[in-house]
This record gives structure tokens, sequence and C-alpha cells, in this order.
């Protein structure tokens, strides 16, 4: 980093909702009504300001300096800069950056889901859910520098077949590791079934970073695969019909929409599949209050 250059203290994550680096400022996307609101914290309960971006807004990074914030919109492709002029929580004043594109717009790829920046404040991650690229942008210049294609990666088993279909998007604070989610859960093990509970595994792809690249295969390299086995739920099924719970049943991690680094732990809020069936109320019921 330059002298004076503001970072991050903390890893950094992909979130509908962001705090600036001063903690005074909480930004939150608008889907419906394609804007972000900015609150102060002080008070929580006033918005001092609705700024117009694309189409159905998912996710907002702010730079650490307070002098950009990058707002992915799912349905527009794009990512919109918003250039903040005041950061001041009393006379603030941001607006999106037209020198970059139209209504301060750069298209990106299918469906941007999430966007992260890493903690140093030099690149800017995008990920296109529905193209299955992670877009790099450099801060300094706002300007796309290239994407990565996770369906050819060994993430996705080097099978473009696959739809990798990232999400939720996370970098590590010494700015060395970006870690992605694949939404939907991979079939796994030997002849797996996709209706049973062990059919499928969470996947996660992590990244080497250089956030100094001129490109975005010098800035992420080496991907790697991270997977999720099932897991028992804790709760049981009926399988001789006595009406009582006698077989564990287990779940895969689905759904793999965020994912929050702390300290030497990631954290991925899921949804548990357990497909096997069929369920019945009372036996889940009773091994809820059991």
């Amino acid at each position: 980093l330059a002298p004076g250059v503001a970072a991050f203290n903390k890893p950094t994550n992909s979130s509908p909702i962001a705090l600036s680096a001063s903690n005074e400022l909480l930004w939150v996307v608008n889907p419906d009504s394609d804007t972000v609101s900015v609150f102060r914290t002080s008070d929580n309960t006033k918005v001092i300001s609705d700024i117009p971006v694309g189409d159905e807004p998912q996710s907002v990074a702010l730079h650490p300096n307070n002098t950009f914030a990058y707002v992915a919109n799912a349905a527009g492709n794009s990512i919109t800069v918003i250039k903040i002029t005041n950061a001041s929580v009393n006379s603030f004043r941001a607006a999106p950056d037209t020198t970059v594109g139209p209504g301060g717009e750069i298209i990106t790829g299918a469906e941007p889901w999430n966007v992260v920046i890493s903690p140093d404040g030099n690149r800017v991650f995008v990920a296109n859910s529905a193209q299955d690229t992670i877009s790099v942008l450099r801060t300094d210049t706002n300007a796309v520098i290239g994407a990565v294609n996770l369906r050819t990666t060994a993430c996705n088993n080097n099978d473009p077949n696959y739809h990798f279909q990232p999400r939720g998007l996370a970098v590590t604070q010494d700015n060395t590791r970006l870690f992605v989610t694949r939404f939907f859960s991979f079939t796994g093990g030997n002849a797996p079934k996709q209706a049973t509970d062990n059919g499928k595994v969470g996947v996660v792809c992590r990244f080497n970073v250089n956030t100094g690249g001129a490109n975005a295969g010098a800035v992420l390299s080496a991907a790697s695969k991270i997977t999720l086995a099932p897991q028992i739920t804790g709760f049981k099924i009926d399988t001789n019909a006595d009406g009582v719970g006698d077989t564990d049943t287990s779940a895969y991690p689905n759904q793999l929409q965020s994912i929050v680094i702390r300290g030497g732990r990631a954290y991925l809020p899921n949804i548990a599949a357990s497909p096997t069936g069929p369920l019945k109320f009372n036996v889940d019921t009773q091994a809820f209050l059991n």
C-alpha cells in the first residue's frame, strides 16, 4: 500500500449491506427500487441518501478510503460505480460515476450477484452467477481487467459441462486468498444418487490472489476445490413404520449464497438438503423435540 492509503483491518465479504471503514455509514441495496440507501450509524433511523443504480442490485462493496462504492446489479449484468465526493456523515454526497459508463454502469457478465473488494482496496471481484465467471476490476482506474472462467478450473472438475454458479465471495485480511461459493451442490462420491441425503457435496473454490496483478489471470491463480460433505442432521427417520424414528438422516449443504471469514475459519450459511423421505410430521416433530 502507498503511504496514507487506508485498508480494512479485517477480511472482506460480499453482502447486500456494507459498513464503511470508519463504521459511520451503512449502505443497503434495494432490489425492488434499483437504489442503494445510506444510513448514519449514529442514529440508524434516517436515510441520508438514496442513490440510483442498475437493475436489481444484490450486493455492495465499499472502498476503505470512502471514495467509491461498487454495486452488483444482477438483472442489469453490470456493476454501478458510485463516486463518494463527501464521506462526512453530516454532509454526505455520492452519485454514480458517469465517467466509467452510462449511469455509472460497467458491464461485467451475466447475473452479477455478488461483489467484494480486497481489504487493501486494490481490486474488486464480481461473481457473474449465470456466466460462471469472476470479473476483476482495478480500483485506481475502475476498469475491468478481465475475468476468470470457473467452468474450466479444478474447482469444477475441469469439466465445462458443470454450471458452477458462483455466489458468495470473501477475501482474507492479508489479501492473498479469495473464496468463492458454488450456489448449488455437486453430485459426489462413487455412483452418486441424486435424491439421497449423501448424494451431493458443497463446493468452495479457493484462489491465490495478487492484488497488484495487471490482468485477471495474474490476480487470480491456482484455483483449488474445497468440498463440504453431508453431515448427520440430528433427525431420525422411521424405517420400519413403527412410529418411532430409528435411523439417522443426513443433509448436504446447498444454496451457498455467502461466506464470511473470521480468524482461521470460514462460515457458510446454507440450506441443508435432506431429500430422503417420505417426511412424516410425527417423526420430524419427535426428532425436533428430543
